[in-house]
């Protein structure tokens, strides 16, 4: 299979050792820690903007109840998720070609330069493409500012600079990028399209896809910390979702038939990995993974409250 190690060797013989650096730094924009923060916080800005605007008695939306911002998370770790499964698939190597050798820096950088310009794993394909291809992309077509043609173009601009990092540092071959951002524009199109059509709220599918394409990632990897740690998000995050799907104000009662049942089974994959956590001797990432993800929900599970109580009773 042809991957393009001719034009990978041709960049690392033009890009001199200071491009290296800033690549290195650049390529940050499509790290997955990155993406989730950039995930989180959107969630969390969105949450924060409805609680505002129905502080002021402004109805936001039309999911009047509570914002649904925590499904930028859920699409972004789904494509986390996708090329987790997809690199063990194929189980392609990456090259062979760094365009720095550590060995060559002060020993005060090595290791920086380890940790942010090299990778380890199968090569195909390239997980920076596809996170950066589905946050960008997303965040592209949520937001208001300015036109969605602009914001597209800005979209695209960052996600070729991350693709172009990943060459420029040797660590992909360039059909793995190319593969990437293929892969995560039909993730993100088809999810998209799903969301838009779905029966339930947006978070609760948006995360109960993540969950299911996570397990077939930790099937797919062989139980890989990243997939387990994707698993226990999305379930922590489900689980919190579903603890805030009660009744906000007094008098009312709590959800029944279907949707209580629906509340009671999204805790049902939280006990699951928390057991396979424990069994496995993962039990502090599991804990960890399955926290995070409850914290991305936690405002727009939180804020409906505090906001009925202080609504005037009609």
């Amino acid at each position: 299979m042809y991957r393009g190690a001719d034009v990978l060797e041709a960049i690392r013989e033009l890009v001199p050792g200071w491009g290296a650096v800033l690549a290195a730094a650049v390529t940050q924009l499509g790290d997955g820690w990155w993406l989730l923060v950039l995930g989180i916080g959107a969630s969390w800005a969105v949450a924060w903007r409805w609680a505002a605007r129905r502080a002021r008695g402004h109805q936001p939306d039309r999911h009047a109840r509570r914002p649904e911002g925590p499904w930028f998370v859920a699409v972004i770790v789904g494509g986390l998720a996708v090329m987790t499964a997809l690199k063990h698939v194929f189980a392609l190597p990456r090259p062979d070609l760094a365009t720095i050798d550590p060995a060559a820096l002060p020993s005060s950088m090595r290791s920086l330069h380890v940790s942010v310009a090299t990778a380890g794993g199968y090569g195909f394909p390239s997980g920076h493409a596809v996170g950066a291809t589905v946050t960008y992309g997303l965040l592209a077509l949520t937001l208001e500012a300015g036109t969605r043609r602009v914001r597209l173009a800005v979209a695209a601009v960052i996600v070729a600079a991350v693709c172009l990092t990943r060459l420029v540092l040797g660590v992909h071959y360039p059909i793995d990028v190319v593969a990437g951002v293929v892969v995560g524009s039909c993730y993100l199109a088809a999810t998209w399209w799903l969301l838009e059509r779905s029966p339930f709220d947006r978070t609760a599918t948006a995360f109960a896809v993540a969950l299911g394409l996570a397990g077939v990632a930790m099937v797919a990897s062989g139980h890989a910390d990243s997939a387990v740690a994707y698993v226990a998000l999305t379930a922590g995050a489900l689980a919190g979702w579903a603890a805030g799907d009660a009744p906000l104000t007094p008098g009312t009662t709590p959800a029944a038939g279907p949707r209580a049942w629906v509340s009671v089974a999204a805790f049902v994959p939280l006990a699951a990995v928390g057991g396979f956590g424990a069994v496995s001797g993962r039990p502090r990432l599991v804990v960890s993974a399955a926290l995070l993800g409850a914290l991305s929900v936690l405002p727009a599970t939180v804020f409906p409250y505090v906001t009925a109580r202080n609504e005037p009773a009609s």
